[in-house]
């Protein structure tokens, strides 16, 4: 088994976000105001411009904090979900994906669980982390000013920072190898696997980053998810599943089909 950068958590509290501003993709942010990011038309600028002058504020005034936790986990694959484990080698909880109906471009039936030893014990990275904090306190100060526009670009800043900490994360502790995928995203479609995240990583007691009942993020912008260190490991959309599925998943989950089938 080849070792991961550390075992068990990192805290990482008031991250620079001088840091993590040029990681910011832009494309995405334009994205959100309904601007084509594959153009950069006069719109593209003066709200890029707008929005590098409040991004300066942010930092000046520390009107956004952001902070991450990192935790690093021996696994034992068993078919498509993990077994982590403790130092003694007893099983903690486990981690659960789902596995692609159709076959890819290149003939492949992919699944995250692909991406670990089936073989041996291998690791897992989980992460969760915030630019958020704060949001609400800045976004009411420019609302009470009749600036809603300034406030749209605070959240939506805040938005792409989180996602800036979460590449960061992957470049400073892997290098960049591997991926970074999250659940309720294309690879791994289940937001309930948020819960073990929040059981390995605590992340409300160590960032202040909490998860409701509906397993939404709070403060929203915020990212959790896991490194897959395999150097053969990549993207991919999971796409539609079979009712077979489904039923062998929430088998392997104890939950009931129904329940699964509204956070899929």
């Amino acid at each position: 088994m080849a070792a991961p950068p550390f075992w068990g958590l990192r805290i990482f509290e008031n991250v620079d976000l001088n840091s993590i501003i040029p990681l910011i993709n832009w494309k995405m942010y334009f994205s959100a105001w309904d601007l084509r990011p594959a153009q950069y038309t006069e719109a593209h600028k003066n709200l890029e411009s707008d929005s590098r002058v409040l991004l300066k504020e942010i930092v000046e005034k520390s009107l956004l904090r952001a902070a991450a936790v990192v935790g690093f986990f021996e696994v034992q694959r068993a078919g498509d979900s993990l077994s982590v484990l403790d130092k003694a080698g007893g099983e903690v909880l486990k981690l659960h994906f789902l596995r692609q109906q159709k076959p890819d471009e290149n003939g492949n039936f992919l699944s995250m669980a692909d991406f670990f030893n089936p073989k041996e014990k291998d690791f897992i990275g989980l992460f969760a982390c915030t630019a958020g904090l704060g949001v609400s306190e800045a976004q009411k100060k420019f609302i009470e000013k009749n600036d809603d526009y300034s406030s749209i670009i605070l959240g939506l800043l805040a938005d792409r920072l989180a996602e800036a900490l979460a590449e960061k994360l992957h470049r400073d502790i892997l290098g960049g190898i591997g991926i970074r995928a999250a659940p309720g995203y294309p690879a791994s479609p289940d937001h309930t696997e948020k819960a073990a995240i929040w059981k390995l990583l605590e992340p409300e007691k160590n960032i202040g980053l909490s998860l409701t009942e509906n397993y939404a993020m709070s403060p929203v912008a915020s990212e959790c998810g896991y490194f897959a260190a395999n150097p053969k490991s990549r993207y991919f959309k999971l796409g539609k599943i079979g009712e077979d599925q489904l039923a062998d998943y929430a088998l392997r989950k104890g939950m009931a089909a129904e329940e699964l089938r509204k956070w899929l």
